[in-house]
């Protein structure tokens, strides 16, 4: 899977690339977040700062690892949240 196969917006890739540093260059949809540094505190800033951004809440039962596994997995919870799926 290559970045063009997923359709999320700039805001999105940056949002990720600023509470994850260890990511540089274009966003991998199927980059493994734990590997670059998402730990249990940066899961709870990406999970704030994405609500904020997107005005959403995302719900509790996709509150999950598999959510937060990779950005493609994550953009698909965001976006079906804020309706953009």
């Amino acid at each position: 899977m290559t970045t063009t196969d997923v359709s999320w917006d700039a805001g999105f890739e940056q949002l990720l690339t600023s509470v994850l540093p260890r990511v540089t260059g274009p966003l991998d949809p199927a980059l493994d977040l734990k590997a670059v540094g998402l730990d249990s505190m940066a899961t709870i800033e990406l999970l704030v700062r994405l609500e904020d951004q997107y005005d959403v809440e995302i719900p509790e039962d996709k509150l999950t690892g598999a959510t937060f596994a990779t950005p493609a997995a994550l953009w698909a919870v965001l976006a079906a949240t804020a309706g953009h799926a």
